[in-house]
C-alpha cells in the first residue's frame, strides 16, 4: 500500500522538477500543430471515405480551389488585363496543377457567355464577378493556401474584390483557428485556473502545487499520443484543457476532504504528514471509480466510425488515466508542503442546518424545468451548415458566403452509370445526360453543375466539330494536347461518368444525407445508376448522421455502463436509480437547450456532453461515498446523506465552478465551434450542481412510506 510517511522533505520541489521535464520533452518531441485537412473527418480506413477516395482514383482531377473576383464590369478591358495577371501567378504556384479562368479559357467574355461550360464553371449567377478555377495537389496544403492568400492580398483592391473557397482553404482556416486557441487557451487556462485555485484556498503552495500536477498531467498525455503515434486533430486540440480539468476536479476533492479531516482531528494531528495520507485514502476509491466512468464515456467515441471522434475517444482515455496517476502521486506532496491552518476554509457550523433540508420544491421546479428542455432534443440541428464553422463578419466566413450565393461552396462528386450497364458514348446516352444536367441544376441547393455533356457541348462549337462523331470529339478531348479533359469527365471504359456539383449552404434546409438521397433519385429518375457519391458534402453529411447517433446510442450505452457503476458504487437498488436519473438530465438540459435556442451541434462541440456527463457522475461518487462514510459512523436513512452532502458539497460546488470558469473562456474564441463546446460545458456544470445537491439525495435517501435505509 502507498504511504506517505517518512518521506524525504522537498518532495514537491522534485514534483516541479518532473514538470519541468515533462515541458522539455514536450517542446523537442512533440508537434503541437494541428492537423487538419481536406478530409479531416475520417480517415482512408472508414468506409465512407473509401468511395470518395474511388471517384478520385477514377477520375484524378484533384482538389480545386475558386477564387472569386468581383469588380463593376467584369468584361472590362481592365479587369481582364488584372485578372490574367492574377491567373499567372497562381498558376506559377507550386502546389497548383492547372488554373483556369476568362483571360485564357474561352477565346473573350462574349465566348464565355455563350459557352455552356464556360459560364457555368467562371461566371457568377450575379454576373458581378468570375471565377480563377485552380486544380491543385492535396500536399501541403497549409503551404498552398498561405500563398495563394499572399498573390491575393496583393491584387486586391476595391474594385478588385477576391474572396476563396474550397475544402483546402476551409480545412485551412479550421487549422488556424484551432492553432490560434490552442496556443491561447492553454495559456489564458493556466493563468485563470491558477487564480481561481488561490482565491478558493488562498495558498501559494497549494496553487502551485495544483498547476505542476494538472500541467504535468497534461504535457504526459501529449507525450503519450505522440508516441503512440496520434497527431492533434480537430477534436484532440481540445484535450488537454479536457486533462487539466479532469485532473483538477481530483485535486479540488482532495484538498477538502484534507481540510474536512484536519477539522475532525486534534493540533497533533493536524501538523501530522499523516494528515495528507488519509486525504488520499479517503479520496482515491471515489477518484478511481470517476476515472472509470470518464474513461467509459470517452471510449464510447471509439465505435464511431468518425476519425476525429474516435482520436478524442483513444486521447480521453488515455488523458483519464493519466490524470487519475498524476493527481495521486504528485499532488499529495504539495498538501505535505502547505499546513491546513494556512489555507481558507470555510466554517461547516453555517451550513450544518442549511444542508438538513431535503428542497423539495427546488427538485420539483428542476424536474419541472427538464420536462420543457426535452422538447427541444428533437430539434438538434446536428448537420450545421460550413458557414457556421466560422464568425459572421470574419473573411473566411464571408468570403465563403458569397461564393455560396454564386454557385456554391461546398463540393460534391456524383458518379452514374447506365442503368443496363453500357457505355456512356452514344447520341442517346448524351441527350439523356443532358436531361439530367438540367434536373440536377433545377434541384434547390444545388449550385453550378459540370458534367460530361456539358464538356461535349464546348466540344461541339469548336470549327468543323460537326465532322466527328460524338465517340470521335470525345477521344480528341481526351488526348494530351487537351489535357486529357474528358478523362476528368468520363472512364477509360466510357461506362462511367462525373457530375462535378457545387452545393449551396446558405439555402439548404434539410440535412446533407437527405439532399444527396434526393440527387440520387433524381439519377435514377433520368434512366441512370449512382454509382458512387462523394466530396466534402457528402462527407460532412455522414459526418452529421454519425454525430446523430453517437449522441443518441452513446448516451444510452453510457447510462447502461453507469448503471453497473452506480450498483457497485451504492451497493443499493434505489441508490443506483437515483445516479442514473439525476445524470439523465445532465444531456437533457445540455441537448434540450441547444435545440430550442436552434445552437447548432457540430463535430467539435458535440463531445461536451461526454465531458460533462464524466464531471457529473464524479461529483456523484463522491457523494456518495460521503454518505457511505457517515454511514460507518452509525447514521442511517436521510442523516445520512445529510452528512455526506455536508462534506462533499464544497468539492461538488467549487470544482464545478472551477470548470465553469476555465471552460467560459472559450467563448471569447473567434471559432464558433470552440464557442459552443465551452458554452455548452457551462451549461451542464448548472444541472450537475443542482442534480448532484438537491435531487439526488431526496430521490436517494428522503424517506419513503416504507422507510429504508441505504445499503451499508
Amino acid at each position: 500500500m502507498i504511504t506517505f510517511k517518512d518521506k524525504l522533505p522537498g518532495r514537491h520541489w522534485l514534483m516541479l522538477a518532473l514538470a519541468v521535464l515533462l515541458f522539455g520533452l514536450v517542446a523537442i518531441f512533440v508537434d503541437l500543430k494541428p492537423q487538419v485537412t481536406e478530409n479531416f473527418f475520417f480517415s482512408p480506413r472508414d468506409s465512407q471515405y473509401k468511395e470518395s477516395a474511388r471517384i478520385d482514383k477514377i477520375f484524378p482531377s484533384g482538389s480545386q480551389l475558386i477564387v472569386s473576383v468581383a469588380a463593376s464590369s467584369i468584361s472590362s478591358q481592365h479587369y481582364l488585363e488584372r485578372l490574367a495577371q492574377l491567373t499567372r501567378q497562381l498558376r506559377a504556384v507550386e502546389m497548383v496543377n492547372g488554373a483556369e479562368s476568362l483571360s485564357d479559357g474561352p477565346k473573350d467574355f462574349a465566348d464565355a457567355e455563350k459557352s455552356p461550360f464556360w459560364k457555368r464553371l467562371l461566371i457568377a449567377e450575379n454576373g458581378r464577378s468570375s471565377n480563377v478555377v485552380l486544380f491543385a495537389s492535396n500536399r501541403d496544403g497549409e503551404e498552398l493556401i498561405r500563398r495563394v492568400e499572399a498573390i491575393v492580398d496583393k491584387f486586391s483592391a476595391k474594385d478588385f474584390s477576391i474572396n476563396i473557397a474550397g475544402a483546402q482553404y476551409v480545412a485551412e482556416m479550421i487549422r488556424r483557428s484551432l492553432k490560434h486557441d490552442f496556443r491561447v487557451f492553454s495559456l489564458t487556462s493556466i493563468l485563470l485556473f491558477g487564480a481561481a485555485a488561490w482565491l478558493l484556498f488562498r495558498s501559494l503552495k497549494l496553487t502551485l502545487g495544483i498547476l505542476v500536477t494538472c500541467t504535468s498531467a497534461v504535457l504526459a498525455t501529449l507525450l503519450v499520443q505522440s508516441a503512440l503515434g496520434e497527431k492533434i486533430g480537430i477534436l484532440t486540440a481540445n484535450l488537454g484543457t479536457i486533462v487539466f480539468v479532469v485532473t483538477l476536479s481530483h485535486l479540488v476533492y482532495m484538498t477538502f476532504n484534507w481540510q474536512t479531516l484536519a477539522r475532525q482531528g486534534d493540533e497533533e494531528e493536524v501538523d501530522s504528514r499523516s494528515l495528507s495520507a488519509k486525504a488520499w485514502r479517503m479520496t482515491l476509491p471515489a477518484s478511481f471509480w470517476s476515472m472509470v466512468c470518464a474513461s467509459l464515456g470517452f471510449g464510447s467515441l471509439l465505435l464511431v466510425p468518425a476519425k476525429p471522434l474516435r482520436e478524442l475517444g483513444y486521447g480521453g482515455v488515455e488523458g483519464t488515466v493519466i490524470a487519475l496517476c498524476c493527481a495521486y502521486l504528485m499532488y499529495p506532496s504539495f498538501l505535505e508542503w502547505e499546513g491546513p491552518k494556512e489555507t481558507q476554509t470555510l466554517p461547516d457550523e453555517r451550513w450544518s442546518k442549511f444542508w438538513t433540508s431535503k428542497f423539495a420544491w427546488p427538485s420539483v421546479a428542476i424536474l419541472l424545468v427538464s420536462v420543457g428542455l426535452s422538447f427541444g432534443i428533437s430539434r438538434l440541428n446536428t448537420d450545421p451548415s460550413l458557414l457556421d464553422y466560422f464568425k459572421k463578419g470574419t473573411e473566411p466566413r464571408d468570403g465563403l458566403l458569397y461564393v455560396d450565393r454564386n454557385g456554391g461552396s461546398n463540393p460534391l462528386t456524383l458518379v452514374i452509370a447506365a442503368a443496363n450497364g453500357d457505355k456512356l458514348d452514344t447520341k442517346e446516352e448524351y441527350d439523356k445526360m443532358w436531361n439530367l444536367q438540367e434536373a440536377l441544376e433545377e434541384h434547390k441547393g444545388v449550385g453550378t453543375v459540370l458534367s460530361l455533356p456539358v464538356l461535349m457541348d464546348e466540344g461541339h462549337r469548336q470549327p468543323f466539330a460537326f465532322l466527328f462523331s460524338w465517340d470521335r470529339l470525345l477521344k480528341i478531348m481526351s488526348e494530351a494536347k487537351h489535357d486529357r479533359i474528358a478523362s476528368t469527365f468520363v472512364s477509360n471504359d466510357r461506362k462511367l461518368a462525373a457530375f462535378y456539383l457545387r452545393m449551396e449552404e446558405q439555402r439548404r434546409d434539410k440535412p446533407r444525407v437527405e439532399v444527396v438521397n434526393d440527387l440520387k433519385s433524381i439519377v435514377r429518375k433520368q434512366g441512370f445508376t449512382p454509382y458512387l457519391v462523394g466530396g466534402v458534402y457528402q462527407l460532412q453529411g455522414a459526418l452529421a448522421k454519425l454525430v446523430a447517433s453517437s449522441l443518441r446510442t452513446g448516451l444510452i450505452w453510457l447510462l447502461v455502463f453507469f448503471t453497473g457503476v452506480a450498483l457497485i458504487v451504492g451497493r443499493n437498488i434505489r441508490v443506483a436509480i437515483a445516479m442514473i436519473f439525476s445524470l439523465s438530465l445532465v444531456p437533457i438540459w445540455m441537448l434540450g437547450g441547444i435545440g430550442l435556442l436552434h445552437i447548432p451541434v457540430d463535430i467539435i462541440s458535440a463531445p461536451a456532453t461526454n465531458v460533462c456527463i464524466g464531471m457529473a457522475i464524479d461529483s456523484m461518487v463522491h457523494l456518495v461515498f460521503g454518505v457511505k462514510r457517515a454511514q460507518r459512523d452509525g447514521k442511517e436513512g436521510w442523516s445520512a446523506w445529510a452528512a455526506g452532502r455536508r462534506e462533499q458539497w464544497r468539492g461538488i460546488v467549487y470544482s464545478d465552478v472551477i470548470i465553469a470558469a476555465g471552460f467560459a473562456i472559450f467563448a471569447l474564441s473567434n471559432f464558433p465551434p470552440t464557442q459552443r463546446f465551452g458554452l455548452v460545458v457551462v451549461a451542464g456544470t448548472v444541472i450537475d450542481i443542482l442534480a448532484n445537491l438537491f435531487l439526488l439525495p431526496l430521490l436517494g435517501g428522503a424517506d419513503l412510506k416504507t422507510r429504508h435505509s441505504v445499503a451499508k
